[in-house]
């Protein structure tokens, strides 16, 4: 190549160069620089961009100070759905904080942070999953020591706390307790126009009387105690002192202007506790009648003295929020025999044996069950429903069940509440009710003593595990004018 080729070529390539160089500075000059901002979405849908996301922030919690103050926390935060992501953008299409704020205000509502408490219930309950908002962890765990302390006392819960579990002598111990439920709580934000819970007391009465309860109180008046009060409010002693846990038992005295509850209690949740208990039990002598033809009707003598038997029984039982289950279980291989029973004999001079003659009582009911029995719900109220009779567990399905008495078997049959039953009437129109057998071995019409074996322990109908549902009527039961009795002014269970 010729040097004058050679000098054009230098110079032309210096040319372009100069060109290249010129052209990326103007083009650099001319292209936008990224700014940040703050992409606001709401329910899963943008409704605008903001520059400062703190800005909105601090606009909230000025324009809702009257939330601040009425749950007197510092900060009120965005809807639950809300969320905001910072972004680098070229736009410049930023909307006011006041634009974005206005939004939410219209279509959602604002949020504390505070605790959410989840009910899981049983499944056989086929109950929704329920939820409880509390502003501070501390409320929801004090009103549910309270609540917990409504069933059981301090020293109760304080002994189980320290490990005392095991039952070593006379007496009852409780082995182990827990809720039904599975609750769990977690930290989140609640909106404003929820239910949320700010004190101990409030707390503890919605997990008590459940969430629509209507509060009713009472004040005592001269001549008051808890079974009067009680009973006049279709109410148990029993559910007395649990809506009223100042007092500490059903024989504690109330003083005339005093201001009590009357609320049946409804629980949101179950509590669960087992009672372990070794008791001293007083097997009662049967009697056993021997017929003496040579005597005449009406002649009566004890001719072997009956003895008590005494033993000590290892049993245990559930309570539920207070009610003791119909069933108790019986460790029988842990049972102690201090004196054995020995049946009393009776000689008369004449029995009743057949119908269609005058119904004559021996005097001295049976009992209707073996031993060792538990006398578990007794005659009374249950929250506003009259429990009419006696429930007796202890010596389990299938267990043998006994007329109290001389009498005629005028029912049986199967209902849905009693399930198998037998009715007895005896002398003086008073009438026997034996619910809940697993079956029965009578007929109607047929003449049954006393002592005689009519059918089996169960727990078919409405029953809350295997017992003897015992009840006594003046007047045949169900049946034009009849009137249940306390059991209990009957027969010494």
């Amino acid at each position: 190549m010729k040097i004058k080729e050679i000098i054009i070529t230098i110079v032309m390539t210096l040319i372009v160069s100069a060109l290249w160089v010129v052209s990326y500075v103007f083009d650099s000059e001319k292209t936008p620089t990224a700014s940040k901002g703050y992409l606001v979405y709401l329910k899963g849908q943008t409704i605008g961009m903001i520059k400062d996301s703190e800005e909105l922030y601090d606009l909230i919690n000025k324009e809702q100070e009257a939330i601040r103050y009425e749950y007197n926390v510092e900060d009120v935060y965005p809807p639950a759905d809300f969320n905001i992501v910072q972004v680098n953008t070229f736009a410049d299409n930023y909307a006011s904080v006041n634009e974005i704020y206005n939004h939410i205000a219209e279509v959602d509502d604002f949020t504390i942070e505070g605790y959410i408490v989840t009910i899981k219930f049983p499944e056989d309950e086929k109950k929704d999953n329920l939820t409880i908002n509390v502003l501070d962890k501390e409320v929801f765990t004090e009103a549910m020591n309270r609540f917990v302390l409504s069933f059981i006392d301090e020293d109760e819960l304080q002994r189980y706390l320290d490990g005392e579990r095991t039952i070593t002598d006379i007496g009852s111990i409780i082995s182990s307790m827990y809720f039904n439920e599975v609750i769990t709580i977690k930290k989140g934000y609640i909106s404003v126009h929820d239910q949320i819970f700010t004190d101990v007391a409030t707390l503890t009465q919605y997990l008590l009387f459940g969430p629509n309860a209507k509060m009713e109180n009472y004040t005592v008046k001269a001549g008051d105690d808890i079974e009067k009060i009680s009973e006049d409010h279709k109410m148990n002693p029993q559910e007395f002192v649990i809506a009223n846990p100042v007092y500490r038992n059903e024989k504690a005295l109330l003083t005339e202007g005093d201001v009590v509850n009357i609320t049946y209690i409804n629980p949101v949740i179950t509590f669960v506790y087992e009672v372990d208990q070794i008791t001293k039990n007083i097997t009662k002598y049967t009697t056993k009648e021997v017929t003496d033809s040579t005597k005449n009707y009406g002649y009566r003598k004890v001719t072997t003295p009956g003895v008590d038997g005494i033993t000590l029984d290892h049993s245990m039982y559930q309570v539920f929020n207070g009610e003791a289950s119909s069933e108790v279980r019986v460790i029988t291989e842990d049972r102690v025999t201090i004196r054995e029973m020995v049946p009393q004999v009776v000689t008369i001079g004449k029995r009743y044996v057949s119908t269609g003659k005058p119904i004559v009582s021996t005097g001295n009911w049976a009992y209707p069950t073996n031993y060792p029995y538990y006398k578990t719900s007794p005659y009374g109220w249950r929250s506003g429903k009259m429990h009419l009779g006696q429930d007796i567990s202890g010596p389990g399905e299938g267990s043998p069940i006994y007329a109290v008495d001389n009498g005629i078997v005028v029912e049986t049959g199967r209902r849905s509440s009693d399930g198998n039953f037998v009715i007895i009437q005896h002398e003086n129109n008073i009438y026997t009710q034996y619910a809940h057998l697993l079956s029965y071995s009578v007929s109607v019409g047929q003449a049954v003593s006393r002592g005689q074996q009519i059918g089996r322990m169960g727990h078919t109908g409405l029953a809350s595990g295997t017992h003897l549902h015992f009840g006594v009527s003046i007047g045949w039961p169900f049946h034009g004018s009849y009137s249940f009795q306390n059991p209990l002014k009957y027969i010494n269970l």
